[in-house]
């Protein structure tokens, strides 16, 4: 029996322990806290459309030896009671967002929601625009690799440590960049609701003008709602997302006068963590200031 396990705990080492990830930038995060000892399948690479993303047979393949299927959590993924069911015995699937607070697109948002799945006041999945957001996750992820691979806690809790301190880093830097901004020009306006956890996190106004459709149509009702109060309001500049479509966007900034920013990443379905953070403020900061 000593040999079984002494085996099984020098294969560990060796080859890693396995894991999945449905999220580009959970994946990042897994990376950098499991480091050398953990083996990370990609189920969900960046430039997927996330919202739109369910499993096929080849990706539950793919995930067979994966111990800990990580997930963003906060019902972006739907389908995950389906893949529960289609899982091994032995694995497990862990809502990395879970814990982390949440926020509710507001019934005068629910029309612009950025899907189905987060419209009618459901809860707003997308809470990695806040950076703070960001280190609970890696918390989160720290303590689920300890238990399936305990050996490994010193290895884990110091990649833990410096990946939050990077981040306690980079949301320095982002409180930083927007105090660039004054105080009345702090209005985002973008495509869809996912930037609501950003707003709150690094005091923004946040306004959503683009309907739920996936051609982005707008009534004409809302869309001489959103003209008037960016009129109003003189905002400077709306920002598209670089999975919407821009059309809507560019017909509203022509009828006020104000700018198309550049796309922002709404849906974190890239490598970098940070690099999207960095594109996303370095746009809204030289866009608004």
């Amino acid at each position: 029996m000593k040999t079984l396990a002494l085996f099984l705990v020098f294969s560990l080492v060796a080859h890693g322990l396995d894991v999945a990830s449905l999220h580009p930038l959970i994946t990042d995060a897994v990376k950098q806290v499991g480091g050398d000892r953990v083996e990370v399948v990609e189920v969900v690479k960046p430039g997927t459309n996330v919202h739109q993303f369910q499993p096929r047979a080849s990706d539950i393949k793919k995930m067979a030896k994966a111990r800990i299927i990580f997930a963003s959590g906060k019902n972006l993924e739907p389908y995950l009671g389906d893949l529960q069911d289609s899982l091994q015995a032995h694995q497990i699937i862990v809502e990395v967002g879970k814990t982390i607070p949440s926020q509710k697109v507001s019934a005068k948002d629910q029309i612009y929601a950025c899907c189905q799945h987060h419209a009618v006041g459901g809860i707003d999945p997308h809470w990695w625009h806040n950076v703070r957001n960001m280190e609970r996750a890696v918390r989160v992820i720290e303590k689920e690799l300890i238990r399936f691979d305990p050996a490994g806690k010193e290895t884990y809790a110091a990649n833990s440590k410096a990946a939050r301190a990077r981040l306690t880093q980079l949301d320095r830097w982002v409180k930083g960049q927007v105090a660039t901004i004054p105080r009345n020009k702090r209005h985002l306006v973008t495509a869809h609701a996912a930037f609501g956890y950003f707003c709150k996190g690094y005091g923004f106004k946040a306004s959503f003008v683009q309907g739920l459709s996936a051609q982005g149509e707008v009534s004409a009702t809302q869309l001489s709602g959103a003209i008037q109060q960016l009129r109003k309001e003189g905002i400077p500049m709306v920002f598209p997302e670089q999975t919407a479509n821009p059309k809507v966007l560019a017909q509203i900034a022509r009828q006020t006068g104000a700018k198309v920013g550049d796309p922002l990443i709404a849906d974190g379905s890239t490598r970098s963590y940070q690099a999207m953070i960095m594109s996303n403020v370095n746009s809204i900061v030289g866009g608004l200031k």
